[in-house]
C-alpha cells in the first residue's frame, strides 16, 4: 500500500530575560526562568492570535506545547522520504520563526528575553524528549509481525542515524539509548518503549492504522535523516511481504545499551537486513538501499564525535571536561546569532559544506506555508488558510474538519457554534483533490463573519 510518513519533534528550551536597557553591570543582569514561564512567554504571541497553544497551520502541519514544556511541531503527513525532509526543515524553521515573534513581543513589554532552542533528546538534568516518527500501516498487518522485524532493526538503527552525546566523560553513538526502557508499550513517558503501541491511526480504523516509533534521536545531519526513514520504510516493506524476520534479540534493551557504546554488533544486524531490502526497493529507495549497504553515508555521530574530539585534543582536555558537555549541546542549538551565522555546530558544519545539505532552501521556505505533498495535509492547509481569511468558527484535526457557522446537512457538533448545523468533512488520508473541499471552501469565503486569522507567525 502507499505510505503516510510524519515526524513530530519536541524541542529543549532555555530562556533568559532583564529589563531592556540593563546590562549585567548596570541595572538588573540576567534572570535566567523556569521551564512554565520560558514556555509560557515563547507561545505568549501564538495564544495572543488564537487563544491557544496548539495550532493547525496552513501547511497542514501542527505547532503545539507538549507536556514538559517543550515546543513540539508535527510535520504535515507526507507522501515520500523526500517530502518528510523538507517538512522536518520548515518545522525547525517555524519553531525560531516562534522564537524570534516571542522576542519581540517581550521587548513591545520593556524586556530583553533570549530563547534559545535545541533539536536535541537530553537536558543536563536527565529529562528527556523525543523526536517520534509516524508511518500509516494497513490495518491487515499482523503488529507482531511488524514488532518481529522492526525491534532489531530499531535497536541497531542507532549505528546509521543516532546523532550522539558526550557525557561525563563517555560518548554513546545515540541520545536515547540510555533512556529506553522496554520493547513496545501504550505508554511514552513512564515506559519509553521503542514502538507505542496505542491505537490512534487518525484515519479509517478498519482500514489502517499508525505506527509510531519513538526511539529515534533528532537529527540535524539530513543525510542521517534521510537514512533513518528510508531504511525503516525499506523494513516495514519486507515486514509486510509475509517472510520471517531474519534477527531475534534475547534482551533488545540490553543490546540498545551495548550497542550505544561499541556499534560493532549494530552493524552486523543492520548489514543482514539491508541485505534483505534489496527484495523490495524501488526507485525512489534505491539510492538509500545503495548508500545503506556500502555505508557511504556518514552518520551524524560521527560528525559529532570527530568535532569533540578535535577540540579536546587541541586544548589538551580531560575527557570528563564540562567544557565538552557544553560542545556537545551546542552541537544541537537552532537558529542565528547577530552576526547571521548559525548558533549550532551541526548549521555551521551544514553551512561551510562539512555536513551535506539534502533539502532546498526554496523548498523548505514553500513548505512553511504548504503542504509538501499532495493529500489530505494540503486539503487541510487549504480549508485552514479559507477559514481563518474568512473568520469562520472551525474546528480542525489530523482526520476531519468542521466549519460551525454554515447551515448544512450534517449533525450538530459540540463546543463552538453548537445550537447551530455544522458542515463537517473526514479527509482522506491520500486524496489530493477532494470537490467537497471545493465546495466548502467556496460557501466559506462567500459568507465571511469575523475578523481574517492570520499563519503561524505571530502577528
Amino acid at each position: 500500500m502507499p505510505r503516510l510518513f510524519g515526524v513530530e519533534t519536541e524541542y529543549g528550551l532555555t530562556a533568559r530575560t532583564r529589563a531592556s536597557g540593563a546590562s549585567t553591570t548596570e541595572g538588573r543582569p540576567w534572570l535566567r526562568l523556569g521551564p512554565d514561564e520560558a514556555a509560557e512567554r515563547l507561545f505568549a504571541p501564538l495564544a495572543s492570535a488564537y487563544a491557544t497553544t496548539n495550532v493547525f497551520g496552513a501547511n497542514g502541519g501542527r505547532l503545539y506545547l507538549d507536556v514538559g514544556n517543550h515546543p513540539e511541531y508535527a510535520t504535515p503527513e507526507c507522501t515520500s522520504i523526500d517530502d518528510l525532509l523538507v517538512a522536518e526543515r520548515a518545522g525547525d524553521e517555524l519553531v525560531v520563526a516562534l522564537a524570534s515573534g516571542a522576542t519581540a513581543a517581550e521587548a513591545e513589554a520593556g524586556r530583553e528575553t533570549e530563547f534559545r532552542l535545541f533539536k536535541n533528546n537530553l537536558d543536563s538534568f536527565g529529562n528527556t524528549y523525543g523526536s517520534h516518527e509516524n508511518y500509516l500501516v494497513a490495518r491487515e498487518t499482523d503488529p507482531r509481525v511488524l514488532t518481529a522485524w522492526l525491534v532489531p532493526f530499531l535497536v541497531s538503527r542507532q549505528a546509521i542515524a543516532g546523532a550522539g552525546r558526550w557525557h561525563r566523560g563517555a560518548f554513546t553513538i545515540s541520545q536515547r539509548c540510555d533512556s529506553l526502557a522496554d520493547v513496545v508499550s501504550s505508554q511514552t513517558t513512564r515506559a519509553r518503549p521503542l514502538i507505542n503501541t496505542r491505537d490512534e491511526p487518525h484515519a479509517d480504523p478498519a482500514r489502517y492504522r499508525r505506527l509510531h516509533v519513538i526511539s529515534g534521536d533528532s537529527n540535524l545531519d539530513e543525510a542521517s535523516a534521510w537514512l533513518r526513514y528510508a531504511t525503516t520504510e525499506l523494513v516495514l516493506r519486507l515486514a509486510e511481504s509475509g517472510r520471517p524476520a531474519p534477527v531475534t534479540l534475547d534482551d533488545p534493551v540490553a543490546a540498545l545499551r551495548a550497542w550505544g557504546r561499541d556499534p560493532s554488533g549494530a552493524s552486523e544486524v543492520q548489514a543482514r537486513y539491508a541485505e534483505l531490502a534489496g527484495d523490495v526497493a524501488d526507485a525512489s529507495l534505491a539510492g538509500a538501499l545503495e548508500a545503506w549497504r556500502r555505508g557511504s553515508v556518514a552518520p551524524e555521530w560521527r560528525h559529532k564525535q570527530r568535532l569533540l574530539h578535535a577540540y579536546r585534543d587541541r586544548h589538551g582536555l580531560a575527557d570528563a571536561d564540562p567544557r565538552l558537555d557544553a560542545l556537545d549541546l551546542r552541537w544541537h542549538a537552532l537558529g542565528d546569532g547577530p552576526d547571521g551565522r548559525p548558533l549550532g555546530l551541526a548549521r555551521l558544519l551544514e553551512a561551510r559544506g562539512e555536513i551535506p545539505r539534502l533539502t532546498s532552501p526554496d523548498a523548505v521556505a514553500a513548505a512553511r506555508d504548504r503542504a509538501p505533498s499532495p493529500g489530505r495535509a494540503r486539503l487541510r492547509g487549504r480549508l485552514l488558510a479559507a477559514a481563518r481569511a474568512s473568520g469562520r468558527d472551525h474546528s480542525v484535526d489530523w482526520a476531519s474538519f468542521a466549519v460551525h457557522d454554515l447551515p448544512g446537512e450534517s449533525p450538530e457538533l459540540p463546543g463552538p457554534g453548537a445550537g447551530a448545523a455544522a458542515t463537517s468533512l473526514d479527509l482522506d488520508p491520500f486524496a489530493a483533490e477532494d470537490p467537497r473541499v471545493d465546495a466548502l471552501i467556496a460557501r466559506m469565503q462567500r459568507e465571511p463573519r469575523r475578523r481574517p486569522l492570520g499563519g503561524f507567525a505571530p502577528p
